[in-house]
């Protein structure tokens, strides 16, 4: 018996195996492509949710600055708050390994450009421009005579232009209307829409508006922006303004002060020790002054004004003493007076009746002594004379209420996020009035 064997046709093996081999190099490369967009999902997922926890980071410091300003009992508001500055609450916490927040405010004055304050912004160290008068406003440095007219104009709620000025015609007949304010301005950068203020005006050379001398900002005309590479940080007309700051309109201890125009005289006895002659005076002249200086040189007269162990007159030394327990306004909150306390030499000097030598007073009793505890002490202590004393006082205090928290988070891979909030501490709970958050 005979055995056929079967016929193998080569060339058909030949191409199968190929086939074979070509279906496996295809099948690899879509592995290879799929374990690549795997990969790149992954990758992106990741980052993704390391940005949430950077961005939550973030938000853990502007709870951390909340807790400090609520914590923050003193009467008065200086750099030795711990709001102000405080290393353990503020720089590189570390709430996990490698899982870091930061608030950094722009550095004291008189330190390294570049070293960041760990600690909050304080708005009451800044002229507050919805509160500024011309008098005011011409005094700063950083505004261009020509803006100072429609800067009043944006924010002085009528439709009569200042001489130079600029009201709603003028902003409706630019290429791109837009309203004006006329009233006050709601946050900082509003300032960008008054006629005849740039970027450049607001912000200087702090293109980034940290308030640090970064190395881009001190070169020159090598990197934009262009600037003078002297090793200091212009930080234009953002540097000295704000629109936020107000001080409550009570006690340094957070009663109501005394209103001189509606007091009677029986209050103003028990409240501050006074005769019965002076009370009566001072409530006959109260409802023709301007101001509380007015009342300089008032005595009580007739019976009762020797009386023993209590006020007869009103001097100068008496209000300085009294100055934060007296007003003659019915508002809730006065705006925009400026923090001697905190407050840069060119925001002092721009204050009415002061100048450097006055400005460096201020600064180098500070420096000596600690921060003013009461406004009266501007005069007490020799830093201001009764005539500077006198007009300044109404554009200043030792107390703020809003403040600005730069908080950034950080993650082990290397994402960052950061929130730039407002706050305001001045009602019974603290209030975010502005806030900015990182992509």
């Amino acid at each position: 018996m005979s055995h056929t064997r079967p016929v193998v046709d080569k060339r058909n093996t030949g191409a199968i195996l190929v086939g074979v081999l070509w279906l496996v190099l295809i099948l690899g490369l879509l592995l290879l492509g799929l374990n690549r967009q795997v990969q790149l999902a992954s990758s992106q997922a990741q980052g993704q949710l390391d940005a949430v926890r950077a961005h939550w980071l973030a938000r853990a410091g502007v709870e951390r600055a909340l807790g400090v300003l609520a914590d923050d009992a003193t009467a008065y508001d200086g750099t030795s708050d711990l709001w102000f500055s405080d290393l353990l609450a503020f720089q590189d916490v570390e709430l996990a390994e490698g899982f870091v927040l930061r608030v950094a405010a722009p550095p004291r004055e008189g330190t390294a450009g570049d070293k960041p304050r760990y600690g909050l912004d304080d708005e009451a160290s800044r002229i507050n421009l919805n509160r500024a008068d011309r008098r005011l406003l011409s005094r700063i440095d950083q505004l261009d005579p020509t803006q100072v007219a429609p800067l009043i104009d944006w924010v002085d709620g009528n439709e009569e232009a200042e001489p130079g000025g600029a009201e709603r015609g003028y902003y409706q007949g630019l290429d791109r209307p837009y309203e004006i304010r006329n009233g006050p301005m709601r946050t900082s950068r509003e300032l960008l829409l008054v006629k005849g203020i740039t970027r450049g005006d607001f912000f200087g050379e702090d293109v980034d508006s940290d308030g640090l001398l970064d190395r881009r900002e001190n070169d020159g005309e090598t990197t934009w922006p262009t600037d003078s590479a002297d090793g200091k940080l212009d930080r234009g007309i953002s540097g000295i303004a704000t629109v936020y700051s107000y001080e409550l309109n009570k006690t340094l201890t957070n009663t109501d002060r005394v209103n001189l125009k509606n007091a009677d005289a029986s209050s103003l006895v028990a409240r501050f020790n006074f005769t019965q002659p002076l009370a009566d005076r001072v409530v006959e002249r109260a409802g023709d002054i301007n101001s509380i200086f007015d009342l300089i040189g008032e005595r009580g007269q007739g019976d009762g004004a020797d009386e023993e162990d209590k006020t007869n007159e009103v001097t100068i030394e008496w209000i300085a003493e009294h100055y934060e327990s007296l007003t003659l306004e019915d508002e809730d909150r006065l705006a925009g007076r400026v923090n001697v306390n905190t407050a840069s030499r060119a925001a002092l000097e721009a204050i009415p009746t002061f100048n450097a030598s006055v400005a460096d007073a201020v600064v180098e009793r500070r420096a000596s002594s600690g921060a003013f505890t009461q406004l009266g002490e501007l005069f007490t202590s020799g830093a201001l004379t009764e005539g500077q004393f006198r007009e300044a006082a109404d554009y200043l205090t030792v107390r703020s209420n809003v403040f600005t928290v730069r908080s950034t988070g950080y993650t082990p891979s290397g994402a960052s996020r950061s929130i730039v909030a407002v706050i305001d501490r001045g009602g019974d709970l603290p209030q975010i009035v502005y806030w900015w958050q990182s992509e």
